[in-house]
């Protein structure tokens, strides 16, 4: 752990118009075993009023101007000694050299000299977007006026890399604002879109970058145009209109996992593999509760009571209760109501593959997506295209299949309009029209048993 220690230098300088004689501060900082530097501070006392042995100073007792003046100074060391660790933690451990502590205590004395090298300092997209995302933890989201979650600022995170990778395709250090016009839009995009390779001793192909979805680059043009509006929030002085940036978007083939697979995936025996049969339990509670992934450490004991799971969802902060489905209570009285804490969704995408490929969840699936500008079909095997979010979707497409209103549904899933609730919905034309044809047969078997007043039709005679 980072520490500050106080010392006094063994020289005196007389105070400036004054009789006493006066130490300056030192100050020793301790990051690692390679970063110790020792800097001079601004500040100065007089040595009667320093303790050497506790390095710390010693205020009387007696309320005088002195007293006010030693408990003020202990008031700025204290700040100091706090502001610069957590500068330490928040840096980039390579950066951290005397110079750098140097010049942190000299800005802590003298604030405004720095103020005005940063007015006349031209802003540039770089320095302004290292300083949107430093201050992001801060930030609150406008819809649910909560602060930023950390896949958020990683979100921002990756664009600014792919910034940065563009900028050095192209041999650019940095972007003036007026630079990001529409070339550099038209760059950007086409930076995404192209995969970038080389190759190894043995002359393979080694990926760098793949091609992007259509999706994913509109993501990082979505969080661009964010940046970029809020530097114009910021009276940054650019003439250039970036809502003319187009944020690409599709609707993507995705799949579903219908109650058979469900089951099959229930049923396989991942006794030996732990972490698979966490995984799958996890994947089940999704399939059933129509939850997302984020969602998942909300059930257990202290959010149940009667048979419902009842809680405010992490996105959208919308209040949701979930009827016990007899497999998520299973599965909860397995873990005695005490799930095991939620991995990242990252290694939950790769293991939940894992689990479906072992309960044989294999048929074929075609995909067409637009990848690197252009639109692709292409057939896996369908676990491999299953996520975190294929439960939620499969929960949303099966409670349809079975007949349940769209209002319903929407109102355990949490989501707001119809128009999105849609999206999630995976049947086919051939199971729209099953549906269909069992729903009329319903209609017309009522229909019929209430004309001949409920006798079975085998019985009925004609007069």
């Amino acid at each position: 752990m980072a520490s500050v220690i106080y010392s006094l230098s063994t020289k005196t300088d007389k105070g400036a118009g004054k009789a006493l004689s006066l130490a300056r501060i030192l100050l020793r900082f301790s990051g690692s075993r390679d970063n110790v530097y020792r800097v001079k501070t601004s500040f100065h006392i007089n040595p009667k009023r320093w303790n050497p042995k506790k390095n710390q100073i010693i205020i009387p007792d007696l309320e005088t101007a002195e007293k006010r003046e030693l408990t003020k100074l202990k008031g700025q060391l204290d700040d100091l000694s706090n502001k610069i660790k957590i500068a330490y933690t928040e840096a980039d451990k390579s950066t951290i050299t005397k110079q750098w502590l140097e010049d942190f205590v000299d800005r802590y004395h003298f604030p405004e000299k720095y103020a005005a090298l940063e007015e006349t300092k031209p802003i540039t997209l770089f320095g302004f977007i290292a300083d949107f995302i430093e201050k992001a933890p801060q930030r609150k989201d406008r819809a649910t006026g909560r602060l930023l979650s950390h896949n958020n600022i990683q979100q921002y995170k990756a664009t600014e890399k792919h910034l940065h990778a563009y900028a050095e395709r192209i041999s650019k250090d940095d972007f003036e604002f007026e630079e990001i016009n529409q070339q550099f839009y038209d760059g950007f995009v086409e930076y995404l879109q192209s995969e970038m390779s080389t190759t190894d001793e043995e002359g393979k192909k080694v990926i760098l970058k793949a091609s992007f979805t259509a999706n994913s680059v509109g993501k990082h043009i979505r969080i661009l145009k964010l940046m970029l509006n809020e530097a114009t929030n910021e009276k940054v002085n650019t003439s250039v209109d970036y809502n003319r940036f187009h944020v690409f978007t599709e609707d993507t083939d995705t799949v579903y996992l219908n109650e058979a697979e469900l089951q099959k995936i229930k049923d396989v025996d991942l006794s030996k593999s732990p972490y698979l049969d966490r995984t799958r339990d996890w994947f089940l509670l999704l399939s059933w509760t129509g939850c997302r992934f984020s969602d998942l450490e909300k059930i257990g004991k202290t959010d149940i009571k009667d048979g419902f799971i009842t809680f405010r969802q992490q996105k959208t902060n919308a209040k949701v209760t979930i009827p016990l489905h007899p497999v998520v209570l299973e599965i909860l009285n397995k873990y005695e109501f005490d799930l095991p804490e939620a991995i990242s969704n990252q290694r939950f995408n790769e293991y939940i593959k894992e689990v479906a490929n072992k309960a044989g969840i294999d048929t074929p699936e075609s995909i067409t997506r637009t990848v690197g500008g252009s639109l692709k079909s292409e057939t896996f095997p369908k676990h491999q295209l299953i996520s975190s979010h294929t439960g939620r979707r499969s929960f949303c497409t099966n409670m349809y299949k079975r007949g349940l209103p769209t209002l319903m549904i929407m109102s355990i899933s949490g989501h707001k309009t119809e128009k999105s609730f849609l999206k999630y919905i995976k049947v086919t034309q051939a199971e729209h029209a099953s549906m269909m044809k069992k729903a009329w047969a319903d209609m017309y078997s009522k229909k019929e048993d209430k004309q001949y007043g409920g006798q079975n039709s085998n019985s009925r005679t004609v007069s």
